[in-house]
């Protein structure tokens, strides 16, 4: 493709033509990789609710060496694409799909580097979760292809078994204090009926015979179901995750205590690929560490001014480092916590669906789209609470037929006093994630991959602005609730300085929990909580409040080019409607859209004027 080249030395132009031609064939290109994602992964196509579900991933290296091959392929065709010749919007998804490809590559020689299990997850609680949540049984075939993938967990489990061999060999071995939580989960999924006497069902067959209730079986095709599904459980999985038990117990036996991407092999390099990829953004751990303490500092201030209106006796005291600490404590005391009986875990699903119905009601004032798809707020199974956060949020079904699920887990419930509870539905459910997750998913004017595609610093950055947001909502219904807010923003700023310093700072795991009990009111097994998930996913928890910090930036610019004519509400709704974008991406598009609505206000505007000049 030719462009024309301008008199005036400006940017090539491209004939309609050419434009069309670039356009088209870059979207040949993002429907190719959209159906390479989902050909290469039944447990994608699970999540996403399109049929086929009746196996599981290739995790062989040879699939993985095969998936890079492609990677390459793809990019050097897409840089066969003149980028200047295409459309906005085509111009964003083709930089977005750019920059994943080539993380992608950028990883291939740390691939063993990533953890195969650990106490935030791993295949032992993947395929629990995605038979459980994920694979419905609307039909007998359905029926069968969950029988099928019972059986195929041997096969997935041997594999993964290999690969974790693998990684040994190449000295990465998950630290110590990741295999009681493993070992827990993997028993929790194979203690009850049918694999042994008492009395409640295991998680798998409760969900199978919960799924079949639904069918309306003749009793003797129930019957040869059942049977056919307790003879996979107990022939084929109860082997396999006995198996996996083995193997993560003799692990353990030579785990190292402490294991941070400094103490790897080219670890800081390894590190600092993370964190471009997480922040979206050039920074190093340096300047990451740096800003991570600014906020820190500029927060505790904010708590501070706080203090009076919530009563602290001792507020205005000239010492502000200590009576942080004695505030902290103050308020920890006579914070409300819910009963640890069913009342009190009744109370506290109940608060949550409370906040998150409150909040579906101010959202038309705030957005001027919304999802269709509902969320509904779901007790955490008991399989997994013992491993999983206090809450997360999971997306719906692409097809609309699974909403939006905010999890709750009454097993941490009092992780977190309740005055903390609202900020963390807004940031899970509304307009957090739901909002961001279910709008990209509905909007077909995107192309399929960029629905289906996340970027942490954008979809965390956007739950944590929506945490602040829920503030201007006037959601907040006490100063203490107010409080909690400041409390998880804290939080969020105190990862930019805890995971810099493990992981390229040479911090010691004991001098993180102590500088995290040092500045905020979380306990210390909350604190080693939080430094055991940064140890296991390096670069991560950077991603919310760096993003955040950006999507903040990005609303200062457009209300700078927009002026009096900023609206809040579309400003939302434009952030949100490109879907999850690297934030360069994003940034770019939206000083595009705010030039655009300025100057179609501007042509809207003139021949009003000029008619008033003409009127006598």
């Amino acid at each position: 493709m030719l462009p024309v080249q301008n008199d005036d030395g400006q940017a090539p132009r491209y004939s309609p033509e050419q434009q069309q031609q670039a356009n088209t064939a870059a979207d040949e290109l993002f429907n190719e990789y959209y159906q390479f994602a989902i050909e290469q992964s039944p447990v994608l196509r699970s999540r996403l609710g399109i049929s086929g579900q009746f196996d599981w991933d290739d995790i062989s290296p040879e699939a993985r060496e095969q998936q890079v091959i492609y990677y390459q392929n793809l990019r050097n065709r897409l840089h066969a694409i003149d980028e200047e010749a295409l459309s906005a919007d085509h111009q964003a998804s083709y930089r977005t799909l750019l920059s994943e490809l080539e993380f992608h590559l950028l990883m291939v020689p740390f691939e063993p580097h990533q953890y195969a299990f650990s106490q935030m997850g791993g295949w032992h609680t993947l395929v629990a979760d995605v038979l459980i949540n994920n694979h419905p049984i609307s039909s007998v075939p359905e029926a069968r292809d969950y029988i099928s993938r019972l059986e195929a967990i041997p096969a997935l489990f041997k594999r993964w078994n290999e690969n974790i061999r693998n990684a040994e060999e190449d000295g990465i071995l998950p630290p110590a204090f990741v295999y009681p939580a493993v070992v827990s989960s993997m028993e929790a999924i194979i203690t009850g009926i049918p694999f042994d006497n008492g009395p409640e069902p295991s998680p798998l067959w409760a969900d199978f015979n919960s799924k079949l209730d639904q069918l309306n079986l003749y009793p003797s095709s129930r019957k040869l179901l059942e049977r056919q599904a307790r003879s996979a459980l107990l022939q084929s999985v109860q082997p396999a995750y006995r198996s996996m038990l083995t193997l993560v117990r003799d692990l353990q036996q030579r785990a190292p205590e402490h294991q941070a991407a400094l103490n790897l092999t080219d670890g800081l390099r390894y590190y600092q690929l993370l964190l471009a990829h997480y922040t979206n953004s050039p920074f190093d751990a340096d300047h990451i560490h740096q800003l991570g303490l600014t906020e820190v500092t500029r927060i505790q201030q904010e708590i501070l001014t706080l203090m009076p209106v919530l009563g602290y006796p001792s507020a205005g005291s000239q010492n502000a480092q200590q009576p942080l600490r004695d505030f902290f404590q103050w308020m920890e005391e006579r914070s409300y916590r819910f009963p640890d009986n069913q009342q009190g875990r009744d109370e506290f699903i109940g608060y949550q669906k409370n906040k998150v119905r409150q909040m579906a009601e101010r959202l038309p004032y705030f957005f001027t789209h919304l999802p269709v798809s509902p969320i509904v707020v779901k007790a955490v199974e008991d399989y997994r609470q013992s491993n999983a956060p206090i809450a997360f949020y999971e997306a719906p079904s692409m097809d609309g037929t699974r909403p939006g699920i905010y999890y709750v887990n009454p097993a941490r419930m009092n992780d977190l006093p309740r005055y903390r509870l609202a900020a963390l539905a807004f940031h899970e459910a509304l307009p957090g994630h739901h909002m961001q997750i279910a709008l990209t998913q509905e909007n077909e004017q995107l192309p399929d991959f960029r629905r289906t595609l996340g970027y942490s610093a954008f979809s965390e950055g956007w739950a944590l602005y929506a945490e602040k947001l829920a503030a201007e909502m006037g959601a907040y219904e006490s100063a203490e609730e107010e409080y909690g807010r400041l409390i998880m923003e804290l939080w969020r700023a105190m990862r930019l300085v805890l995971d810099t310093g493990l992981h390229a700072k040479g911090w010691s795991r004991e001098q993180a929990i102590h500088f995290r009990l040092e500045n905020t009111p979380f306990s210390r097994a909350d604190s080693e909580a939080a430094i055991n998930r940064y140890l296991v996913m390096p670069g991560q928890a950077t991603s919310y409040k760096m993003g955040e910090l950006r999507i903040l930036s990005i609303r200062q610019q457009v209300r700078d080019i927009l002026g009096s004519r900023f609206d809040l509400a579309s400003f939302h709704s434009a952030l949100l409607s490109q879907g999850a974008l690297p934030l360069d991406v994003l940034q770019e598009w939206m000083i595009r859209w705010a030039k655009q609505q300025k100057q179609g206000a501007e042509l809207t505007a003139k021949p009003a004027t000029d008619n008033t000049r003409e009127t006598p």
